[in-house]
């Protein structure tokens, strides 16, 4: 043998040998930082958890013995002329099936399972497909008794905590500057009112029934503002110009379209519409119909809802008397600081 090959052997010995090494530095099962070899001495494990997923499901255990057997009758000489055993029949194929496999199966039934939850109880639609069901900052449900902060400069809503944190900073879901005059801020709303967006009409129309922005007040101009915000489909419009009609602010006087706008915002959802409609069902003497919007607006966390649900209970006007479900509902928005509730949660009390 020539002295490049000898050498050549040699660094090939050298080199596997290194690698040998290195492989043992990581575990053979999950790769992670190796801390203990097997008693083999070819590959090393990170847990005994992963020790006995090679041992168990990739076979190992059979192949460490071999391995420590044949070591044994080497260090004990055996006869080297002594005709070694058949190679065995080397299976290609794929590798058996672990328990990584029962997870994966678990986890599908588990998805499917919530599939079928989320089939049988859809959630409903939210009232503003531009608003969504959520507040877009911090992505928490919104408050029903706290609407949201309108932002002129793209037309969203977000809660009023994260209000208080935006502070006087640009908008943090368009990145545009918080307008510095009453002026720029009203220029920026009437730019998208031209565009017929119906969020910001129904804003131009509260900003006429307050009088901000430098506006005069004007309950007439408010209420053509809302009815047009209607016209478009806007939820909140439609209680905003009921109450108009209700109160006679801006128009005639007409509570029967008051009513019928209540009823059109409840069937879209708005917890507030919900409550009002079952406040005039109610003095209308049709109680079971008021008992249901108030089961909507209570079941969104409104709490005049809350509180009229639980008279319905105690009175047992629209449903049956049930004085434990009156003091549930009576407690939440009691909870809430509703004085309303708390008196009757009083009252419920004396009468027990």
């Amino acid at each position: 043998m020539r002295d490049w090959e000898v050498k050549r052997a040699a660094y090939e010995i050298v080199k596997a040998r290194h690698k040998a090494r290195q492989a043992l530095k990581a575990c053979g099962i999950c790769g992670e930082p190796s801390t203990f070899n097997c008693v083999c001495g070819t590959i090393a494990y990170c847990s005994q958890s992963c020790r006995t997923v090679d041992w168990r499901d990739r076979g190992h255990q059979e192949a460490c013995e071999r391995i420590r057997d044949e070591r044994a009758a080497a260090a004990r000489g055996a006869d080297a002329a002594a005709p070694s055993p058949p190679p065995e029949e080397v299976f290609y194929g794929p590798a058996p099936r672990s328990r990584a496999d029962e997870a994966r199966a678990r986890i599908a039934a588990e998805h499917e399972a919530a599939r079928a939850r989320r089939e049988a109880n859809p959630e409903p639609a939210p009232v503003s497909a531009r608003d969504g069901s959520c507040c877009p900052v911090c992505h928490e449900d919104w408050d029903v008794n706290a609407p949201g902060v309108f932002q002129t400069c793209c037309c969203r809503k977000v809660c009023r905590s994260c209000s208080r944190k935006i502070g006087t900073d640009a908008c943090p879901l368009c990145r545009v500057p918080r307008a510095k005059t009453d002026a720029e801020e009203l220029t920026r709303l009437r730019r998208h009112v031209e565009n017929e967006v119906p969020e910001a009409i129904t804003f131009l129309g509260d900003t006429y029934c307050s009088g901000l922005l430098g506006l005069v007040k004007s309950d007439k101009k408010a209420a053509k503002i809302y009815r047009r915000a209607v016209e478009l489909g806007n939820v909140d419009a439609m209680v905003f110009l009921g109450v108009s009609y209700q109160n006679g602010s801006g128009v005639k006087l007409d509570k029967k379209k008051a009513a019928r706008l209540f009823r059109a915002a409840a069937d879209r959802g708005d917890a507030t519409a919900q409550n009002i409609s079952g406040t005039i069902l109610r003095y209308e003497e049709r109680f079971e119909e008021a008992f249901r919007y108030f089961v909507l607006a209570a079941n969104q966390g409104f709490t005049g809802g809350e509180n009229n649900l639980g008279c319905c209970y105690m009175s047992g006007k629209g449903t049956e008397v049930d004085l434990g479900k009156a003091r549930y509902w009576f407690e939440r928005a009691a909870a809430k600081g509703y004085q309303i509730a708390i008196d009757e949660l009083a009252r419920l009390d004396a009468q027990v």
